[in-house]
């Protein structure tokens, strides 16, 4: 959650209206997050009158959203690359990186903004003084900005719980981050001071993941789709189980008793008098067509607005070309380079603060500046098709544009390093072997 306010400094007064203020916010990310564990407002489905038959069945879409558009945006980990001049310095930040395990802090970062909208990163020291990164639950924040265009962080609130020893009860905490410190407060409709520190960074330590300016969530805008399929689903379920129990019409028998109904379904035969007599099953007539085609029109909608294509369809294995496979994934393409966007400031904010704690440790600076990001999307590549091209544009494109297109080559650079060495051992060895048997020079005049 994102506040503006002309205000330079905040009382605590003003902190708890804030905290009191947020109630919308949260419980819209706390439904977001219910839907993608699957928790759907259908399996609080009302059963019908006069029926034990209720079926709550969850088609789980919003997982398949989340996880689909996460796993193209960052299924390849972000690569950073710098000149030579400034290798030590990135090598310092890979570091940091790597002691984060970056590649999986970042795929987490980028899930809780395609659920909810935004993620929070928390930069904080460890008891080594090394360097963390933390993703915190985007319902626990709020960024208090100011108004100018620039809207810089004033200040950065996170309100938990925890529960307590009893496991039943919650308590409730407040940590206000400034740009100097963070205080810690309990929480019970008020706030009560328990202390601060230091958090030695220069700048607030809270850096802001949105999926995208508007700050929604991926299938936030289907929701109601996904709930109309899984209630299509159920009540087809409960027709068809109203279908198998369906009662049994007698004509022509009024004498018949319980015991002899119990015969009958016993036996499997029933034996009927009279012209009048007949029996029946009473069913209730289903058009089955239009409700599948109502349930194709949901799913078609839903693969529609959340720009997730249904990899499940036939045209998918029919197209493997790239080409074919990149029109195809072009709703998705739109939805990654925007998160791309989002993702790279963010990013570049979190160099920013690493960087000026380095300063304080009097280790080498990074400016992110200097650093290049690149990001590509985690897509089915035809190699065969790949390589044919790179043939046929030898000698028209330069060495390194060839190897960047191929996918399996993270490091155009480093590999056009490698191909020369091999070369120069080969040569040598060549060399080597020519000149076997030649400890005379006489023997080659």
């Amino acid at each position: 959650m994102r506040i503006r306010t002309n205000k330079s400094e905040l009382t605590v007064s003003d902190f708890q209206r804030i905290i009191q203020s947020r109630v919308y916010d949260h419980m819209r990310k706390v439904k977001l997050k219910r839907y993608y564990l699957g928790d759907h407002d259908i399996l609080r489905k009302e059963s019908r009158k006069n029926t034990t038959v209720n079926n709550r069945l969850v088609s789980n879409y919003c997982s398949y959203i989340t996880n689909m558009s996460v796993g193209f945006f960052l299924g390849n980990p972000v690569t950073f690359k710098t000149s030579t001049e400034h290798e030590a310095e990135l090598q310092t930040l890979l570091e940091i990186f790597s002691y984060n395990d970056g590649d999986a802090h970042n795929v987490e970062l980028a899930e809780e903004a395609s659920i909810t909208g935004e993620a929070f990163e928390f930069l904080y020291l460890d008891g080594d003084s090394n360097i963390r990164l933390a993703c915190v639950p985007s319902e626990e924040v709020i960024i208090i900005c100011d108004a100018t265009l620039e809207e810089n962080i004033l200040y950065g609130v996170r309100h938990y719980k925890i529960k307590s020893l009893d496991g039943v009860t919650d308590e409730e905490f407040v940590d206000i981050y400034d740009a100097q410190t963070v205080k810690h407060y309990s929480y019970n409709s008020s706030l009560k001071f328990l202390g601060e520190e230091p958090h030695y960074f220069d700048d607030v330590p809270i850096i802001e993941f949105p999926n995208s300016r508007q700050r929604r969530g991926d299938f936030e805008d289907v929701i109601t789709l996904v709930d109309a399929y899984n209630l299509a689903q159920s009540l087809t379920l409960d027709d068809l189980a109203d279908f198998t129990d369906a009662f049994l019409v007698l004509k022509g028998m009024g004498g018949t008793d319980d015991e002899d109904a119990k015969d009958l379904r016993r036996r499997k035969i029933i034996s009927l008098d009279g012209d009048g007599a007949g029996a029946e099953w009473l069913i209730k007539k289903v058009d089955d067509a239009y409700v599948e085609n109502l349930k194709t029109r949901l799913q078609t909608d839903i693969h529609k607005f959340s720009c997730i294509p249904d990899m499940s369809d036939d045209s998918f294995a029919s197209n493997t070309s790239g080409i074919a496979i990149k029109y195809k994934l072009i709703g998705l393409e739109q939805i990654r380079s925007r998160k791309e966007r989002e993702f790279k400031k963010a990013l570049q904010r979190r160099i920013e603060l690493i960087s000026g704690m380095l300063k304080l440790k009097s280790m080498p600076t990074v400016d992110f500046r200097d650093i290049e990001m690149q990001f590509s999307a985690n897509i089915p590549a035809n190699i065969q098709e790949l390589a044919q091209i790179t043939n046929q544009l030898t000698g028209t494109v330069s060495q390194k544009t060839l190897l960047g297109l191929l996918p399996f080559v993270p490091n155009p650079l480093e590999e056009m390093k490698e191909l020369t060495r091999e070369r120069e051992e080969n040569f040598d060895e060549e060399h080597e072997h020519d000149d076997v048997g030649r400890d005379n020079p006489a023997d080659d005049e």
